[in-house]
């Protein structure tokens, strides 16, 4: 079993524990199950209760939903078992809630997992990804890497890409070891995929402790804005990253082996059913809202981040130097 200690700006501490079978260690609390995750476990939770998952259960209603929960069941402590969704819902929800004294994650999927939610927590508005927002800190992260590798090795070898975007921001030199990792066309064993969800995690961790956000991360959610939230977080993740690297080639403040080694990844690894049909109008009148988008660097690059003005993005986009996605798919 692995530890990890984190600390936030705000001095609240959280400590992320690495280990096999921790779905029976957890904390006595109620436990907030994403209805999706119950049907692969296929055992209950002793208090648990059930919710959906997903981009669309993140709304002031369900928050409410939460609060009600909280106060017919009396417990101060939570602990939320699913993917990112419903843990952001749950950590929003209990960031602004008096009464709750303890949260602790048990994040499911691979991106839950190697980028924990320790910055903080938000929910959609009027189809607005992530715009109302709370910082908190969980007080215990719960990461049994099993979980995500069956996802993996049984249904989606696309999951690989989420490390590597990682490992791209964060740590070069784990970029590179899992690209020729994946250029090998080695099998990954359930031992390896566990180093791979503790380094990326540990290499996201030393990301935010520097106030550097995951590359994609600022375009991603303006994707999931410009779809009215229908993109899916993976598709536009994966999406957002490819632009932000070409942008900051374009510009020329990146390295241009590392932006292609990634986008050799994605052809490799995307997903037949992910939507290629990403509206880049849209997108561009997002942006023009916005004024602009701060994008962030490779692991290496010039600076941490850099502003793209809305004027220039347009330009990027109208004049095809951004190709989509039609050799990937």
């Amino acid at each position: 079993m692995r530890r990890i200690a984190f600390t936030s700006e705000s001095a609240d501490r959280c400590e992320l524990i690495f280990g096999k079978d921790l779905i029976n260690k957890l904390p006595q609390s109620v436990r907030i199950v994403d209805s999706g995750f119950k049907k692969f476990f296929g055992k209950s939770l002793e208090g648990e209760y059930l919710m959906p998952g997903g981009e669309h259960i993140k709304s002031v209603d369900r928050v409410f939903e939460i609060y009600q929960l909280i106060r017919t069941c009396k417990s101060k402590a939570i602990t939320v078992i699913g993917g990112g969704s419903i843990i952001d819902l749950v950590g929003y929800a209990s960031a602004g809630h008096a009464e709750v004294e303890k949260l602790f994650l048990f994040p499911t999927t691979t991106v839950s997992q190697i980028m924990p939610a320790l910055n903080g927590f938000g929910v959609n508005f009027e189809f607005v990804k992530d715009l109302l927002s709370s910082r908190g800190v969980p007080n215990k992260v719960f990461i049994d890497s099993s979980i995500s590798f069956w996802s993996y090795s049984h249904s989606s070898r696309s999951d690989f890409l989420f490390p590597l975007l990682v490992a791209l921001s964060f740590d070069k030199r784990l970029f590179k070891y899992l690209f020729n990792h994946l250029l090998s066309g080695s099998e990954l064993s359930s031992e390896l995929w566990d180093d791979v969800i503790f380094s990326s995690a540990k290499a996201y961790l030393t990301g935010i402790e520097i106030g550097k956000s995951i590359v994609g991360g600022e375009i991603g959610k303006h994707i999931e804005t410009a779809s009215r939230l229908r993109a899916g977080n993976q598709v536009s993740l994966i999406v957002g990253a490819m632009i932000e690297l070409r942008l900051a080639v374009e510009l020329g403040a990146s390295d241009n082996k590392i932006v292609e080694d990634f986008f050799q990844s994605v052809k490799l690894l995307w997903k037949k059913d992910w939507t290629s049909r990403i509206d880049m109008s849209s997108l561009v009148d997002v942006i023009y809202q916005k004024g602009g988008v701060r994008i962030s660097m490779p692991d290496g690059g010039l600076d941490k981040t850099l502003y793209v003005g809305a004027k220039v993005f347009e330009r990027f986009v109208r004049e095809k130097t951004w190709r989509g996605l039609e050799s990937f798919v």
